[in-house]
Parts: structure tokens; sequence; C-alpha cells
């Protein structure tokens, strides 16, 4: 069965930001069908709208399939996944978070209700956190946090802010090992 590798991005982004065409093309190399999702009205986001997308647009859910996520991508996400029932391949979470953030209070919505996190750690064999030690915008402690309750293995690098276009972040290598590690 064809890989599948869906990436969500998070708060005011789009499917050209960041570095997501770049993980698309250099995963293109390895035969791994990549979507990157609009999620809707990302300037105002829904976690209802967003769950409801996922829903729509995902094609594959199962041991063939990664999800990479970035900021509000990752705990959509986690919430999408919670609503399934099949096994996946991994989770990539890039400066991911499962807590209120004093500076985005319009995000608390996205974190009610919380993951099932043992359910979720039984049904995705391979979760890895990604963070900088330098994020303005997601304290690494909470990325680090939601490693934990993941139980996922946490990746902190010392640089690389919250890991933006506009911060220079057009590649991030760190994501493409993790999944050349998924793949095998």
């Amino acid at each position: 069965m064809q890989k599948r590798l869906y990436i969500t991005h998070g708060y005011t982004a789009n499917s050209r930001s960041h570095w997501f065409p770049w993980l698309k093309r250099v995963l293109a190399k390895h035969n791994m069908l990549t979507t990157i999702f609009d999620m809707p009205d990302s300037h105002h986001p829904d976690p209802r709208q967003w769950l409801d997308y996922h829903r729509k647009h995902i094609e594959q859910c199962d041991e063939n399939t990664i999800f990479v996520g970035h900021s509000l991508g990752c705990i959509a996400t986690l919430s999408y996944l919670q609503t399934q029932y099949s096994n996946i391949a991994g989770v990539i979470l890039v400066s991911g978070f499962d807590r209120t953030l004093p500076n985005l209070p319009e995000l608390n919505p996205f974190l009610n209700p919380m993951p099932d996190y043992a359910d979720l750690i039984e049904r995705i064999p391979y979760r890895t956190v990604i963070a900088a030690a330098d994020d303005p915008v997601v304290n690494c402690t909470y990325s680090e946090q939601l490693a934990r309750h993941l139980q996922a293995d946490y990746q902190l690098l010392a640089s690389g802010g919250h890991f933006l276009d506009r911060e220079g972040c057009t590649q991030l290598m760190p994501v493409y090992r993790e999944v050349l590690k998924i793949l095998g």
C-alpha cells in the first residue's frame, strides 16, 4: 500500500508556509504521497471546523500513514487521531503544546477535550516531538510536556525559533530524518 504523509500547519499559516513545501518535495523522492492541508480560517481557527476538515480530507489513516503537525497543528492532529480507531505509522509534532499559551488565549478551545494519551500511545508506535530552545511562540517546556504526555522522543534543538519562514526556516532536516526512520 502507498505510504502517505499529512501535514497540518498552525495558526495563521497555510500549505505554502515555512518548511512544508520543502518537506513535500524531498519526500517525493521516496515515493511518499504528501498532502499539506490548508486548514480553514487559520487566522481565526475553530477546533470543530478543523476536525471536520481533517475528517473530510484525510483519505488514509492506517499503518502506512504518518502525520506531521506544526504548532497548533499538533493538538489539532492529535484531536483528529483521537476520533480514529486504527493504528498509524507515526506522528511528528513540531513546536507542539497541550496547555494554554499565555500569549495566544484564542487557541484555548483546541485544548478541550484533551487527548486520551494512553489510547494514542497504544495506536501510534512512533512518536516524536521537536522543539527549539529559543522558540518565542511556544515555550520549549510546553513541547517537552507534550512529549512526556505522549511518551514521545523529545528533540530539543539549540536554535530554530518557532520554525517559521520569516525566521529563515524553509527546511527542517530533523523532521525529514524522523520520517525516514519511520519508513525504515
